[in-house]
């Protein structure tokens, strides 16, 4: 049995059709402690990977268009983020 990314989110059997999306972000190395709770601390979005070098790996999912383009902008502005490229999106249906 394979298990959809979208339902451990709390999607469950209910398909909600929805935007997905990677970034890779970069920020400082000492700033590392500040930028990771903080793009944690927004709605759907997952830091899943990172490295010593300040290099983040950012996972997003959201229902539309509009606020995953709001969202990768408050990432962009957030504070030692110097920046955030888009690598991913995909349109769950």
């Amino acid at each position: 049995m394979t298990i959809q990314r979208r339902a451990l989110l709390g999607a469950g059997s209910e398909e909600v059709p929805g935007h997905v999306a990677s970034l890779v972000v970069q920020c400082r190395p000492e700033n590392l402690s500040d930028v990771v709770p903080r793009l944690e601390a927004l709605a759907d979005v997952e830091v899943p990977l990172q490295d010593e070098r300040g290099k983040l790996v950012v996972l997003l999912d959201l229902p539309d268009e509009t606020e995953l383009l709001t969202r990768i902008t408050q990432i962009e502005q957030l504070t030692g983020v110097i920046s955030a490229t888009l690598v991913y999106h995909g349109q769950v249906d």
